[in-house]
């Protein structure tokens, strides 16, 4: 039986409607709480005026209170004698709680942060806060915390984002994020920096039995007196100075006696690399020293480094897609992040936000960056280094970067209410057509669990999100939008649509497109205004000049206009059709050449050792010309086939000549052709070809024509 205590319960009622009463005081109390914009003044206090830290962040938010309202009665150092006023109190705090906070409480609002760098960006989100009209921050991305009450610690100590839209060093502290050149005493494999002439020879790794100009030898004391003197005649030894410590970008190791007797192998320089990096971490333990986790030095040392060394991670391996954790490369990710744990007080890693082929395109990525930090901080990494376009526009970078350099701080930001707020404050006229379009690319992206390509061409954009006739037609619209704007955004808008005419003109070179030279005419000539925008020079990471682009474009309107083949539409076999890109055969007969340039889109690519295109019977008759189009590009692995023969049955009925080219030749376009005197109607022709002796060559051909 249950039994009612009478006196229990009325406790309880009494604490109930106690807090009750106290909620509805509170919810009143917030409900009636002044907005920052209806104080008349506001008085900027230091919380101690012994601490030079507090005056020093107090005079700064005055003085920008001061400019940034145009009034020298809005900010005041001395309480006001009349009119209402917000009290603001500036403190720097190191032994906070958080590394931020900011209060309202009543008529004061405290902003506290653990150091000076945390209090500069603090101040710029109350400046960017909006939520008083009076202060002009239309330069300033929109704030990330409610300046009313937030609290909290920044995820990563280093935010390194490589990107056009944060080249600004003036800008840097502001967003509270880093580049690489400017925050690293030595960045990359860049080892060599650190000899004004010359590397001597002794500083030179031992490979197969003589010095490899290529690599360096990490147990040479020469190499560790040039490092020592780099790091103290540029930076000193006060500290807090990041220096990358890597062998060159190539599968060498030394093999000398002492690199061997610390451990080394024909492909392991870890034991060697990590000596030298200890002994310099000894040297400087105020300065951080990072090595790298990747070929020759993937392999983590046997002993555990000291605190002030770490190591750069590459998530190249870890696809840029939705719904990637827990899949096998996470896992082999996860795996090595802890395996590194063991040895290193600071893991970083360098991560990726561009297709590195194609610049121009949108790039829907914040959704998958959003997971990928999140995942990242789980695992305990403390620096992200994300590689973008470097100085070379990219569409949507500067929407991209300010919520990047958010996420860095909090992976929990609320994208799409930031891209909301940043798209209407720098594009207030067209944000109403660039901002369901973004977030319906983002979506589209986690809707299909989609790949981003690191390296890409058009289709893999079309797989992942884009939808060729919608994006055509919000091209239009902004378009249209643009010729209404004036000022900073319409300059915006414009490098923005130029750099779209590029993918409006790679989605007229997909096979089986709408190639229309019409259209391609209307599009080349916008994408020549790039020449107006100083960092749109290059359209991708590596021989990507715009120019050499449009000029080819030129070269591709002839070739198609004279394309007349009777092979046209006529789809071809192959053997092996198992080993081949067989879903690529109509580009052979389609009409359409394709780029030197690019070899993603209209290039039927072949990797088989030997390999035989078949021609239905019937299709060529006596005499006729067989010509071929090959793409020659070694830095691709695409070289000219070794020999091209025609047969039928089992008659060998000619040869193609087959031209010299140039060893340093990036790439290029060459044509072959044969004579075929007498074919036999009934039997299909058959074009065998066999590869150059080339590790992972291919052969790539765009059209196969007869005239």
């Amino acid at each position: 039986m249950y039994i009612c205590n009478c006196s229990y319960t009325s406790k309880l009622k009494a604490v109930f409607f106690f807090g009750l009463i106290l909620s509805l005081c509170c919810a009143c109390s917030r409900a009636g709480a002044r907005r920052v914009s209806s104080y008349d003044h506001y008085w900027v206090k230091a919380a101690d005026e012994r601490v030079e830290a507090d005056r020093k962040w107090t005079d700064y938010l005055f003085n920008h209170l001061d400019r940034r309202t145009g009034s020298r009665s809005v900010a005041l150092r001395q309480k006001p004698v009349q009119g209402t006023f917000l009290q603001i109190v500036v403190h720097v705090d190191a032994k906070g709680k958080h590394d931020y906070s900011t209060v309202l409480d009543g008529d004061v609002l405290r902003l506290t942060a653990c150091d000076e760098d945390k209090m500069l960006w603090l101040i710029y989100q109350f400046l960017a806060s909006g939520e008083d009209p009076r202060i002009e921050a239309s330069d300033l991305p929109p704030a990330m915390i409610d300046i009313a009450h937030a609290e909290g610690d920044f995820a990563f100590e280093y935010r390194g984002i490589y990107s056009p839209s944060n080249a600004d060093p003036e800008l840097m502290p502001v967003t509270a994020s880093h580049h690489v050149d400017y925050d690293w005493g030595l960045w990359g494999h860049n080892l060599r920096r650190v000899f004004p002439g010359e590397v001597p020879e002794e500083a030179l790794a031992w490979v197969d039995g003589q010095r490899d100009e290529n690599q360096f030898c990490f147990s040479s004391e020469q190499l560790f007196k040039a490092v020592e003197a780099y790091v103290t005649d540029n930076y000193g030894e006060a500290g807090g100075v990041r220096f990358a410590i890597m062998p060159n970008d190539n599968g060498a190791v030394c093999a000398c006696k002492a690199c061997m007797a610390a451990g080394n192998t024909r492909k392991v320089a870890t034991p060697s690399v990590s000596r030298f990096i200890r002994r310099l971490a000894e040297r400087y333990p105020h300065h951080l020293f990072f090595t790298s986790s990747y070929r020759t030095t993937e392999v983590p040392p046997a002993e555990p480094l000291p605190q002030n060394a770490g190591v750069i991670i590459s998530a190249m391996d870890l696809p840029l897609r939705p719904d990637f954790a827990g899949k096998r490369p996470a896992e082999n990710f996860s795996r090595k992040v802890k395996e590194w744990r063991k040895v290193v007080s600071r893991i970083y890693v360098w991560d990726y936000m561009r297709n590195f082929d194609d610049y121009f395109t949108p790039y829907p990525c914040l959704g998958v960056l959003s997971e990928r930090l999140r995942y990242f901080h789980s695992l305990g990494v403390k620096g992200l280094f994300y590689n973008g376009s470097g100085y070379d526009y990219a569409s949507f970078d500067d929407l991209q970067t300010a919520a990047l350099a958010c996420m860095l701080i909090n992976p929990d930001l609320p994208l799409e209410s930031y891209t909301e707020r940043y798209l209407k404050r720098f594009y207030p006229h067209a944000s109403d057509i660039l901002l369901p379009a973004y977030l319906s690319w983002e979506r589209i992206v986690k809707e299909r669990e989609a790949l981003l390509p690191f390296y890409g061409g058009i289709a893999d954009a079309v797989s992942a999100w884009l939808d060729p006739v919608e994006f055509g037609a919000f091209c239009d619209r902004l378009d249209g939008c643009a010729k209404r704007t004036e000022g900073m955004e319409r300059r915006r808008l414009n490098e923005l649509l130029t750099a779209l005419q590029f993918t409006r003109l790679e989605l007229l070179r997909m096979p089986a497109g709408a190639y229309d030279e019409r259209k391609a005419d209307l599009y080349l000539e916008s994408l020549y205004g790039y020449t107006a925008f100083s960092d749109m020079k290059n359209y991708r990471e590596a021989f990507g000049s715009v120019q050499s682009y449009l000029e080819e474009w030129n070269v591709l309107k002839t070739e198609n206009r004279e394309s007349q083949n009777p092979l046209k539409g006529i789809r071809l076999s192959c053997q092996p059709a198992e080993d081949e890109n067989a879903a690529s055969l109509p580009v052979l007969t389609d009409g359409l050449y394709a780029l030197p340039s690019d070899y993603h889109t209209g290039w039927f690519i072949a990797s088989s050792r030997r390999f035989v295109l078949q021609v239905p019977p019937g299709k060529i008759s006596d005499g006729a010309v067989l010509e071929l189009s090959l793409l020659y590009a070694p830095a691709w692995h695409i070289f000219l086939p070794a020999s091209v023969e025609v047969w039928q049955g089992e008659g060998k009925m000619a040869s193609f000549g087959l031209p010299p080219v140039g060893e340093k030749e990036v790439f290029s376009k060459q044509r072959v052709s044969c004579k075929l005197e007498t074919v036999n109607p009934d039997i299909p022709v058959e074009l065998r070809f066999m590869q150059v002796a080339a590790a992972r060559a291919s052969v790539a051909c765009d059209e196969i024509k007869v005239y």
